[in-house]
């Protein structure tokens, strides 16, 4: 008789393997109570420095309610878009993220890795070459092993050094792609935008920008960084999320209608998942629109963002640059990075420790992240409990 499948008995040991080196992970139940308070699975209330809502419109009114209001009675898509699952609120909602950018059209996902998987993958070929910033998310990460194309990495928003591969390697392929996230999603910092524009402009090459966690946050109409760097190439392909500032759930990207009709065709990961739920659709529009008048919102936070830094700062920490509400606070080593973030549970607040892989070697940090709800009360306390 055969004994116990032996692919179990391996699993367990490599759980082991990460949990002995402090990078076991567990999911559990979190209760959120408000904007800026969130209850833990033991029952303690803790101010929620963990998510991405940076405009806190997931609880917004208008928003929740546009959630609820189903005209058709029904909630689930039920199809691929290109079946039957593409509906009015699919519609009105692809409009206003295309207005926000101020683009010919936008094709929407299940989420934004979807959408970053998707477009890479889709545009980007076996005979070209891609060029992918060092700290790029995950999804970008993925999106350029699925393309097949030879990707060749550059140290985290090192101009020159990009281009010198760009130098020695464009001519090894039919097309050359540069692929960035404008505001990096644990590291708070943002790409060189403007000198990625004028490197793409010198070596003709493609640029994939990943908007997550800069749409809502910069730019007069909250489209993201190129907006507020002023990038208007029409070599940038802008790829977003509905689920940061929006407060919403899925991915876009938006662009030339003749982009959007090509993904339409080819993203694998848009032909072959069900469309998203009416009440996302409609939730998100209602979010979107908003966006435009939300400026001084969008300043406030990211003055806040830098206050904040500073005083991090002055306690000695070694904290992230730049403006956006995602502050990193970097830590010697895994086992440091995991017993300040219990230390600030204890003191009320929950502050999520970043340990490899979702960082590189060497790379953990706690990850602050803020919002407009939190009050300056709130801060004065995290930073006295930051005192480690």
């Amino acid at each position: 008789m055969a004994g116990p499948y032996s692919l179990w008995g391996e699993l367990d040991s490599l759980l082991q393997d990460r949990e002995e080196a402090g990078l076991l992970r567990r999911v559990s139940t979190w209760t959120p109570r408000s904007a800026r308070c969130i209850e833990a699975p033991d029952g303690r209330s803790l101010v929620h420095f963990g998510a991405n809502d940076y405009l806190a419109l997931s609880w917004e009114p208008r928003v929740r309610e546009a959630a609820c209001v189903l005209p058709s009675g029904r909630y689930g898509a039920g199809a691929s878009p290109l079946l039957t699952g593409h509906t009015e609120a699919h519609e009105v909602l692809r409009r206003r993220l295309a207005a926000m950018a101020c683009s010919e059209g936008a094709l929407l996902f299940s989420s934004g890795y979807a959408a970053n998987v998707g477009v890479v993958s889709a545009l980007a070929k076996g005979e070209d070459v891609v060029f992918s910033d060092r700290l790029n998310h995950a999804s970008l990460i993925d999106g350029c092993r699925l393309s097949r194309a030879r990707t060749f990495i550059y140290p985290h928003a090192d101009l020159e050094e990009l281009r010198a591969l760009v130098r020695r390697h464009r001519g090894e392929g039919r097309r050359a792609w540069v692929v960035t996230d404008s505001v990096f999603s644990m590291d708070g910092d943002v790409a060189p935008v403007e000198k990625l524009e004028a490197l793409a402009q010198e070596y003709d090459l493609g640029l994939i920008v990943d908007e997550a966690h800069a749409t809502g946050v910069y730019g007069e109409r909250g489209s993201g960084l190129l907006e507020e760097r002023g990038c208007r190439s029409d070599r940038w392909i802008k790829v977003g999320t509905l689920s940061k500032a929006i407060g919403c759930s899925g991915g876009f990207v938006v662009g030339p209608g003749v982009l959007i009709r090509y993904l339409e065709n080819a993203a694998r990961s848009f032909l072959y998942s069900t469309s998203l739920p009416l009440g996302h659709c409609r939730a998100a529009a209602v979010a979107v629109d908003m966006l435009g008048a939300m400026g001084k919102e969008r300043s406030a936070l990211r003055s806040v963002s830098q206050t904040l830094r500073d005083r991090l700062r002055d306690l000695g920490h070694r904290v992230g640059k730049g403006d956006s509400p995602i502050i990193p606070i970097y830590a010697p080593s895994v086992r440091d990075v995991v017993a300040w973030s219990q230390r600030l549970a204890e003191g009320g607040f929950y502050v999520p420790a970043i340990r490899p892989p979702t960082v590189p070697e060497g790379g953990s940090l706690l990850r602050v992240s803020l919002n407009i709800a939190h009050t300056p009360g709130d801060l004065d306390a995290l930073v006295d409990a930051c005192r480690f």
